[in-house]
């Protein structure tokens, strides 16, 4: 459904410089200047399709209203949306870059959604935003429970915007400073640092079409190598795991996703704007988000439970400890190495069959599992010694 702005004095509210910088950031071009009236803009559409339009350049023309009405319906159509979308990111996007996660729903349904899939939404839409901040910071295939610290900063100033009808649709509103690039080149004589908001709308489209990329060429090879090699463009499983619970809110229908950079700063050219993950796409990233958690090393994380076996060689300095504890669910013997202060802990607690704890990475080894660089090995409850 194509939503139309006939709202004369919200027309009127739209400013020429305004809706200037919103081209720009949208990769229009001038191509003339009429008379100080107007500019004439165009664009080349992803089929080579040109698109062209007339912006007036003075508020107080009498057929303003009129004749911003014909801009929005020529950006509604260049862009495939309707024209308040369109309204919403020329007066939304001045400091902020503006990401849609649209899900379909029926005709029946009126562009609405049940309250618990709408939740769900909210919640992967939160998930997809933290994936990409930890991967503009770090590339890795899992990012354990522990987040850093600027990730889970970031989070608190993503906004949420209003929500959009014809299709279901999430907004969110990054934050993105005014890039000053000229005074700064003066002052420091070299291109100033992409700010870390930028940085991460930037990683999270270029992830988004890169599960695209990779869920079809995986499914076509039967291959994990795609999203491997998608790593290094921030896929994770993480993500993965954002897309399949936003897929769950509608099901058997397509995920779109959307960005509007912000006009305080040029749009990233070498980035979509737009990524489509159709339905058939989902059962192949579940497939792989299940893979990356197999194969990945676990940070920091915590495993508790009994010392099942010791193993030190005489002229060792440290000794290989198995414990038996919860890993995925299920009870599982993982072996690491201990020293040899440790190592006593360890023999302390087989002999009276007591719990131990312990922090380290942990990784697949052959059928089994281990815990490298283990930390904090310690006892559970010492009175049990007593």
């Amino acid at each position: 459904m194509r939503v139309e702005l006939a709202d004369a004095a919200a027309l009127r509210q739209l400013k020429p410089l305004e809706v200037a910088a919103y081209l720009r950031a949208m990769n229009w071009r001038k191509e003339a200047n009429l008379n100080g009236k107007a500019t004439l803009w165009s664009k080349t559409g992803p089929e080579g399709e040109e698109f062209d339009l007339t912006l007036p350049s003075r508020r107080e023309f009498g057929d303003y209203a009129l004749r911003m009405a014909e801009v929005l319906r020529a950006l509604a159509v260049a862009e495939e949306r309707s024209e308040l979308e369109v309204f919403r990111d020329i007066t939304t996007t001045a400091a902020a870059d503006v990401v849609r996660v649209g899900v379909q729903t029926t005709p029946l349904d009126n562009g609405t959604l049940r309250i618990d899939q709408a939740v769900q939404l909210v919640e992967r839409g939160r998930d997809l935003m933290l994936s990409a901040a930890c991967a503009a910071l770090e590339k890795r295939a899992v990012y354990a429970r522990r987040k850093p610290q600027r990730a889970m900063e970031y989070l608190r100033e993503v906004r949420m915007g209003q929500t959009e009808q014809g299709s279901f649709i999430l907004t969110l509103l990054v934050p993105v400073p005014l890039e000053l690039k000229a005074a700064q080149d003066e002052l420091f004589g070299c291109e100033p640092a992409e700010p870390y908001g930028r940085r991460v709308t930037r990683t999270l489209f270029s992830a988004l079409a890169a599960v695209d990329e990779a869920a079809q060429a995986a499914a076509v090879d039967g291959d994990m190598a795609p999203f491997q090699a998608a790593v290094s463009r921030g896929v994770s499983a993480n993500m993965c795991d954002a897309i399949l619970g936003l897929a769950e809110a509608s099901p058997e229908q397509p995920i779109d996703f959307r960005i509007s950079w912000s006009r305080s700063r040029p749009g990233a050219a070498d980035v979509p704007t737009r990524v489509l993950i159709a339905a058939d796409r989902i059962p192949v990233v579940q497939e792989a988000a299940r893979q990356f958690r197999e194969r990945a090393p676990v940070d920091d994380y915590e495993l508790e439970g009994i010392v099942t076996r010791l193993a030190r060689s005489p002229a060792a300095s440290q000794g290989d400890v198995t414990v038996e504890g919860v890993v995925d669910g299920r009870m599982r013997r993982v072996s690491m190495p201990l020293s040899p202060d440790t190592y006593s802990i360890a023999v302390k607690a087989h002999e009276h069959r007591v719990r131990v704890r312990c922090t380290g990475e942990l990784t697949r080894d052959g059928a089994g599992f281990r815990l490298q660089t283990p930390r904090h090995f310690e006892i559970v409850d010492d009175g049990e010694l007593d």
